[in-house]
This record gives C-alpha cells, sequence and structure tokens, in this order.
C-alpha cells in the first residue's frame, strides 16, 4: 500500500514544479512588472491592465464591473462582452490596489499556465484516465506548457488559464455516479460560472468538444442511459447558471455597446496547415522568419512539430483498442480540421479548398469564435493521449484490466467506483485488453521513450522576451494632472490614433482611471454596420483623421472655418474638457500648431501640451 505521505508530497512536487516552470517562463517580466512589457504582445497587456485596474475600482469607487464610461467616452464599454476577466481581476484587485496592476498581470500570467497544469493533472489521475503519477505529469505538462498554451501566454492570460476546464469535466463525468443530483449539479454550475467571468470562448470550445468526444466515446446503446443519468444534475445547473448569468448575458448580449459577432476579418484567422508540423517561435526549434508568415505569436496554436505529428497516429494506433484513447484521437483529428477555418490556408496562402468551419462560421455563438483558436482544443486532448500512452507504454506494462470508464456513460452499480476509473461501468459497456496479451518487452517500452522524447524536446519553450516599458508623461504619474483636469473630466489625447489610444489607456492607469478617455483599445459594435457586428477601438471623427495625418507627414494644413466648426462639433459629440498631446510624440510640434488652430492656443504644462476646452 502506498503511503499516503509519500503519495502528497510526490503530488506536492508536482504542483511546486509546475509552478517554478510558470515563473522562468515569465522571469524577464517578472524582473521589473513595473518597466517591462510582454514584447510580442503590448496592447493586450495595456488592455488587462486597464481592466485590472477597473475591477479595482469596484471596490474604491462603485464602479460597474460589466461596464464602463471611462473607456470610449461618450459611449462607454460593454466590458462583458469585451476580455474582462472578473473572474481573476476582482479577487485580485487587493494586490492591484497595493501594487498596481503590471504585478496583477504578470501575476495572472503565471497562474494561468501552472494552474492549467496542476488542475490536468489531477484530473488525468482522479478520473482515472492514467494510473501513474508520471504519466499524470508528463501529459499534464503539455497541457499547460504546451506550443498552443506558451503561445497564448503572450498577453492572454484569460485563454491561456484554463483551470477551470479539467474541474468542469471531472464534476460531468461524475454525473453517473451515486449521489445527491441536486449537490453535483450545483458544484458543476459554480465552476461553469466561475469560467464564464474567466473567459466564455474557452467553455463554449470545451463544451463543443466534451460533446464530440461523448459521441465517438459512448456506445449508441449506452447514450440513451448516460442522459438519463445525468439529467437531474445537468438540470440543476443550468437552472442555477442561467439564473445567475441571465442579466450578465442579457447585457452581454443586447446591453449598452452589445454586438453581433466579431469583424469579417476575424474568421479569417484560421490555422495554417503548415503550422501543424512547424515548431511554435517560443518552441527553442522555433524559427521566427520561417513561421511570421504562418499566424501572429499570440495564436500559434497548431505548432506541435513533425515528430510529435509523427508519433501520434502511431500512439492512436497502438492505442486503438481503447476507446478513451479512440475517441481522444478522433476528436482532436476533427477540432484540428475545424479550426482550418472557412477556407485553408497553407504557408501564408489561401487554397481552393474550403474547411468544415465555413458550415458553422454564421452560426449562433460560433461567429463569436477566433476559427485559430479551436485549435486549442487539441492540446489538451493530445496531452491525455500521451499521458495513456506513457501509462500503458512506457511506465507501466500492459496488464489485462479494464479501460476507464467515463461515470455518465451509464447509471454506476452499487458501490465504490473501481479504482482507477471515472466510475464501475456495466461490464458490457467495457473494452478490456487481450487477456493473452504479453507485457511489452523493455526494448520496446524504451523504444516509445525515445519516441517521446524526441517528439517533445523540440516543444521545450524558451522564455517570454519583454521589452521596456514606455513611461506615461510626468503630467500624470506624478499626480500634477489633478491640479489642471477637473475629477472625472473627459481627455482626448490627440492625435488621436492606435496608438495613441493605447497610450491614453496607460496614462489613465497611471492615474487610477480617475478621468475619461475618449478612444481606446476594446471591442464594440461598428455604428456603420447595420448588423452591428464587432469593431476594434472606437469610431474616429474628423477632428482626429485630420490631426492623424498632421502626425504622420508633419505638415500643417490650411484651414478654414468649416473645420473649426468641425472640431467643436467633434469635442461636442466627446463631450471633452481636456485635449493632451505628449511632447516626444512624432511631429508634435506640426499637431500643436493645427491644434492651436482647432482649440485655440494650448498650454505647455511639464511634459504634455493641453488645451482647456471647457
Amino acid at each position: 500500500m502506498v503511503s499516503p505521505v509519500k503519495t502528497g508530497g510526490k503530488n506536492a512536487l508536482a504542483v511546486v514544479s509546475y509552478v517554478v516552470f510558470s515563473v522562468v517562463l515569465f522571469h524577464h517580466l517578472w524582473a521589473a512588472p513595473q518597466t517591462r512589457m510582454l514584447a510580442d504582445n503590448y496592447q493586450d497587456q495595456v488592455f488587462f491592465e486597464w481592466v485590472l485596474t477597473h475591477a479595482a475600482r469596484f471596490f474604491t469607487h462603485g464602479d460597474s464591473p460589466i461596464f464602463t464610461d471611462q473607456l470610449n467616452a461618450p459611449l462607454g464599454v460593454n466590458l462583458m462582452a469585451n476580455t474582462s476577466i472578473l473572474g481573476l481581476a476582482l479577487p485580485l484587485a487587493p494586490i492591484t490596489l497595493l501594487f498596481g496592476a503590471p504585478v496583477t498581470f504578470a501575476l495572472i500570467s503565471t497562474i494561468a499556465p501552472a494552474a492549467t497544469s496542476i488542475a490536468w493533472f489531477f484530473m488525468l489521475l482522479g478520473c482515472g484516465v492514467v494510473r501513474s503519477r508520471t504519466a499524470a505529469y508528463l501529459g499534464a505538462l503539455f497541457c499547460g506548457f504546451g506550443p498552443a498554451m506558451v503561445s497564448q501566454t503572450t498577453g492572454h492570460p484569460n485563454i491561456a488559464g484554463q483551470f477551470m476546464i479539467p474541474l468542469i469535466l471531472w464534476a460531468v463525468f461524475r454525473m453517473g455516479t451515486p449521489g445527491n443530483p441536486v449537490r453535483k449539479g450545483l458544484v458543476l454550475a459554480g465552476l461553469v460560472l466561475y469560467q464564464c467571468f474567466i473567459n466564455e470562448e474557452v467553455l463554449f470550445l470545451a463544451a463543443f468538444a466534451l460533446l464530440v468526444f461523448l459521441l465517438v466515446f459512448l456506445r449508441p446503446s449506452a447514450m440513451l442511459p448516460a442522459a438519463r443519468a445525468a439529467l437531474p444534475a445537468l438540470g440543476v445547473t443550468a437552472l442555477v447558471a442561467g439564473t445567475v448569468m441571465a442579466y450578465p448575458l442579457w447585457h452581454q448580449f443586447a446591453g449598452p455597446q452589445a454586438y453581433h459577432g466579431l469583424p469579417d476579418f476575424v474568421h479569417g484567422f484560421s490555422a495554417d496547415f503548415a503550422g501543424f508540423y512547424n515548431f511554435s517561435r517560443r518552441s527553442i526549434l522555433g524559427d521566427v522568419t520561417l513561421i511570421d508568415k504562418l499566424g501572429g505569436p499570440t495564436e500559434e496554436n497548431t505548432f506541435f512539430g513533425w515528430p510529435l505529428l509523427l508519433l501520434l497516429p502511431a500512439a492512436a494506433a497502438a492505442l486503438w483498442r481503447e476507446r478513451v484513447a479512440r475517441a481522444l484521437f478522433v476528436t482532436a483529428v476533427v477540432f484540428a480540421l475545424l479550426s482550418l477555418g472557412p477556407v485553408v490556408r497553407y504557408k501564408g496562402e489561401e487554397t481552393t479548398w474550403h474547411g468544415p468551419w465555413r458550415f458553422l462560421v454564421d452560426l449562433p455563438l460560433f461567429d463569436s469564435v477566433v476559427p485559430t483558436r479551436v485549435a486549442l482544443v487539441v492540446t489538451p486532448l493530445v496531452g491525455a493521449l500521451l499521458a495513456i500512452l506513457v501509462d500503458r507504454f512506457i511506465v507501466v506494462p500492459p496488464v489485462t484490466r479494464a479501460e476507464p470508464a467515463l461515470a455518465v456513460a451509464a447509471p454506476a452499480p452499487a458501490g465504490p467506483p473501481a479504482e482507477g476509473s471515472f466510475a464501475s461501468e456495466p461490464p458490457a459497456a467495457r473494452v478490456d485488453t487481450d487477456p493473452d496479451e504479453e507485457p511489452l518487452p523493455v526494448a520496446g517500452r524504451w523504444l516509445w521513450a525515445a519516441a517521446l522524447a524526441m517528439a517533445l524536446l523540440p516543444l521545450v519553450p524558451t522564455p517570454q522576451p519583454t521589452n521596456d516599458r514606455s513611461p506615461a508623461p510626468v503630467f500624470f504619474s506624478s499626480g500634477v494632472w489633478r491640479q489642471h483636469v477637473p475629477d472625472q473630466a473627459t481627455v482626448v489625447v490627440i492625435p488621436g490614433g492606435w496608438w495613441e489610444g493605447l497610450d491614453a489607456m496607460r496614462w489613465s492607469v497611471s492615474s487610477d482611471i480617475d478621468f475619461k478617455i475618449a478612444g481606446g483599445y476594446f471591442l464594440a459594435p461598428d455604428p456603420n454596420d447595420p448588423e452591428r457586428k464587432a469593431m476594434f477601438g472606437p469610431t474616429y471623427p474628423q477632428t482626429w483623421s485630420l490631426l492623424g495625418q498632421v502626425g504622420n507627414d508633419g505638415v500643417v494644413p490650411q484651414l478654414g472655418p468649416e473645420y473649426v466648426a468641425q472640431a467643436k462639433a467633434d469635442l461636442a459629440y466627446w463631450k471633452a474638457d481636456r485635449i493632451i498631446l505628449a511632447d516626444g510624440h512624432g511631429n508634435s510640434d506640426a499637431i500643436r500648431q493645427t491644434a492651436d488652430l482647432l482649440f485655440g492656443p494650448g498650454e505647455h504644462i511639464m511634459d504634455v501640451w493641453i488645451w482647456k476646452v471647457s
């Protein structure tokens, strides 16, 4: 009998190692979180630092956690329709208030892969997918630190942090076991609700993948009993989760600044077929110059590398008699194909082939999914398949035993479930190994181990690179702005392009979001689209467009009275109180001269120009 102390010690060692790996992954950011930013995804880090700061205002100012008018004044931003990560931002608000949003961002980025691996480790062991701790450890390591997940840690902690998904699956798999259905339904409802406030897209994809997996895994004769066994608890889950989420979901899809579907160009963000056999840029063998045209650094969701791509079919063939392994492999193939999008791309170019996603892209909910992210489902499926491979052929020799069975497959018989299984299943539903099968020879086990090492070692990730953070103007960081900008005033940053919107958000964060800003980086409905599809960022009134052109070419235009009248109209639309131009902006002198013609003479204070327009 294994000592609980030894078991607990080994589990603790696994947990600690995942945390250490994650800290190493982000050690450049942790070296100076207040002065460093992720090199490959500046804009999303700015956004997350803004929403983290805003979430803290729920406790200090009573601001709504699901809507804000501090951004994109005067229209505001629907935070339920954006990735506001309230499930992390609200509990960690004390960290944000004490140390600032950059530290909280570094923390949630580090938590994401570590907690995901930890959750998969206990799920693979606890649900009986594998019996070997080593197998669970390696499988979970891939689930949290595989190429796709490391790619998502580049500014997407809401997507890289999938630690709730194994818990949700665990709760679902227990639906058919003896126990109070109300209690089981409430547990699942709580897990689902929490995941909703981390990322809904991940939850939706997990539910879709679970459906496909169960259709492949369950025998036709077991489907109806499975549904009957799970229905009472699932009914409780639907009732509770639906009641709690009713208003937030209404606000997300029908409230102020709600949109219906992502922009059309986002539907073209699909996986490149060539990406499957290449290595990601963060892998030790990754070649940035080779893969840049295959996808951006934040969405390299299919870069498994050719050695692993060769190993997986071989593993599936060797494990084909086990229904769990077979269902994992088939589901992974289905989602890999779906991730190719409506039109298949190869080496950065569109082909004439259409992908199966074309049949789903316009359906409700599917129209809000980025196609390449469908491939995120493949990573945990591959991780579980690798764990089974290690368990059966490397660590534990095959023996006569029943395959792990899902508890949802049928009502469980009386008595406790068999050790190492999801739950006991009627014998007819089990798939046993051949009683006469001989244990795999040592040489065979070493061969599988060598193949696995060759497949996984090239995928070892390198630390996330960082760049120096551009400091906010001293006018803001010193607090001097409070002497010149009224409380809750609306500030318009000029010249008003994409990067100026991000700068305005950074300055807002450095000032605890105590003033409103026009524009920014977010998703909002396109006012020119009758279907109200989303667009990134605000609309650009004529005055912003004019000043943006000056910022690009450095030429002060000849302005007639109609331009001044338009500027007044735009200021009225924004309900602007102050116009601000930071020193050091490219062609700042020409921008300032043009602004003087439009708004009257400005005043230079410290390191900004400011125009008081109300």
